[in-house]
């Protein structure tokens, strides 16, 4: 079953819900000063770690914590007051924003650098947003904990039932059917007994669907290739992370967490983050442009399960478990006993504390950890959470 929006119903329910719970408005963008710390990176987290970085350390003079979007792609930012740290190039994605950080904290980092690299050792960032945690680069004895914050889940989505730019994907799919789709290029008949060709050119009957993926470098690519089974580095033929517009015209980047290419292109299908699509309906730098979420192996991923993804909706923590996961923060292991890092991120009583902002992070779509449903809790240092045991 395809998830549809609401329209009156659910725009009147989103004003009692702002009314009832008090929304933190719209993502607060770039930080308008420099700050004491600064982190960049994921834009899963990027609008849910603005809100709260407003809401932390001093009312007046220098914020404490300063997050930067990671979007426009590739602009130049100032993060800190210095001229090591003048006009670099904004991280796009968590495996940028760790990049990042690791070039900031050592002069021998073997890091990769964008256009204008954060240069050595300069310090410009103090940490990183990131949607997936260490993976490969996992060391019980790593130099950077990844600090847990919040759930989140992952799903597909596709365009608009009606209106202008209507979908051609008409069903969904299982857990193992995506997995086909995926990694094997296989046709999968979905729940409206179509069946959908990742791989047309192959001879095979059916439906054409445009399997994407966000961004390289992007967290929620790195989940997603881990779920359904592909090498995020190097996708398959049949795996795009760019499209082109059902009407024609040139290729495009999808960007993670936009709904463009699944507006433009109406064969298309891409992973999409629950949490920030619940967050952009309640109007928080809204750029959903009409993409819907689906349902996978007939499980919703928005509660109440029985209605459409909306303004009114929270996480469905019952999702299939393989799509859910925790997002983090990342920060120097060194630095996770004491200091500003480890009162914002770590410490369960600082008042500067990141897990004491429960209202903003629902607000923003996201569950909470305080039951560890995918083993940690919020601001929990683990050493499977450990990454790089060089910079």
């Amino acid at each position: 079953m395809k998830l549809k929006s609401f329209a009156t119903a659910a725009a009147i329910a989103a004003g009692i819900t702002a009314i009832a719970i008090g929304l933190a408005g719209p993502a607060a963008a770039d930080p308008s000063a420099v700050t004491t710390l600064a982190g960049a990176g994921s834009d899963t987290t990027q609008d849910v770690l603005n809100a709260i970085a407003t809401n932390i350390g001093p009312s007046t003079g220098t914020k404490l914590v300063g997050s930067w979007d990671a979007t426009p792609v590739h602009t130049d930012i100032t993060p800190k007051s210095t001229a090591a740290c003048t006009n670099i190039t904004r991280p796009n994605g968590s495996g940028e924003g760790v990049n990042a950080l690791r070039r900031s904290l050592s002069a021998t980092s073997t890091a990769a650098g964008l256009t204008h690299p954060v240069p050595l050792g300069s310090g410009c960032f103090d940490f990183a947003r990131s949607s997936s945690g260490p993976g490969a680069n996992q060391s019980n004895t790593g130099l950077l904990s990844y600090v847990p914050f919040a759930l989140d889940s992952v799903t597909v989505a596709v365009g608009p039932a009606a209106g202008t730019n209507v979908t051609n994907i008409n069903g969904s799919f299982t857990e193992a059917q995506l997995q086909a789709l995926y990694s094997a290029g296989t046709p999968q008949v979905a729940t409206d007994g179509v069946t959908y060709d990742p791989n047309t050119a192959d001879g095979t009957t059916g439906t054409p669907i445009h399997l994407l993926i966000p961004q390289a470098g992007s967290g929620t690519r790195n989940f997603f290739a881990g779920v359904v089974g592909i090498n995020a580095t190097t996708p398959p033929a049949w795996v795009k992370d760019t499209f082109i517009p059902s009407a024609g015209g040139s290729a495009q980047s999808v960007e993670e967490h936009d709904g463009t290419a699944v507006q433009l292109d109406h064969n298309a299908i891409a992973p999409f983050s629950v949490a920030q699509w619940i967050s952009q309906a309640r109007g928080h730098n809204d750029r959903r442009h009409e993409a819907v979420l689906q349902a996978i192996g007939g499980v919703n991923p928005c509660t109440p399960t029985a209605s459409a993804c909306s303004s009114t909706s929270t996480l469905n923590e019952s999702f299939p478990s393989d799509f859910l996961r925790e997002v983090y923060n990342v920060i120097p292991f060194s630095a996770t006993t004491s200091g500003n890092l480890f009162n914002v991120f770590v410490s369960t009583t600082a008042p500067q504390r990141l897990c004491s902002r429960t209202t903003i992070i629902t607000d923003y779509g996201f569950g909470l950890l305080t039951s560890a449903p995918k083993g940690h809790t919020c601001g929990q240092v683990s050493t499977d959470l450990r990454g790089f045991t060089t910079l």
